[in-house]
């Protein structure tokens, strides 16, 4: 004699369906989380941390300075695939408007989307207050640039821009 299922017997398999889906779901989004990004924003960043009244300082002392820089992309020269050949102009003036001389200009470049392509690059005096420097940056579009100008081995002024690179 076989007995016979209760009709609706198959219902609470439906919930375990729905659940392991949720499950399979969330196990593959967990995936995706940890795999594709370190989640490592900042290098150091207790240490950063820690200097944070100094760069406050800092930033006072170039704010009462008065200068004025401006960082502009003179040139951009197309080389093999995305890479671009990049001519920079930093012009330095003071709160009388005029340009400020003997300074040693230092930018770093990087890519705001992809690690490992930071370019440092050293800028040359050209003209009373004007610097210029050329770099092969192995790709277009954006890019963030932190540049110090120091004098004596002392920060003076420091400028943080993105630029997009055509």
């Amino acid at each position: 004699m076989s007995r016979k299922r209760p009709p609706g017997w198959w219902y609470p398999w439906i919930f375990v369906g729905l659940f392991g889906i949720v499950f399979a779901v969330n196990m593959t989004m967990m995936k995706f989380a940890t795999s594709t990004f370190s989640g490592l924003a900042v290098e150091h960043a207790f240490e950063k941390g820690n200097a944070y009244n100094a760069e406050i300082a800092a930033e006072r002392a170039q704010t009462a300075l008065g200068w004025t820089g401006t960082l502009a992309v003179v040139a951009t020269e197309p080389e093999d695939e995305d890479a671009r050949t990049v001519r920079w102009r930093f012009t330095l003036t003071d709160a009388d408007k005029a340009p400020i001389d003997g300074l040693r200009i230092t930018a770093e470049i990087d890519r705001p989307t992809l690690t490992g392509h930071d370019i440092a690059m050293t800028l040359d005096p050209v003209a009373p207050g004007t610097y210029e420097a050329e770099t092969l940056l192995p790709f277009k579009g954006q890019w963030d640039v932190r540049l110090i100008a120091n004098q004596a081995d002392d920060p003076k002024f420091r400028l943080r821009q993105r630029v997009e690179i055509p």
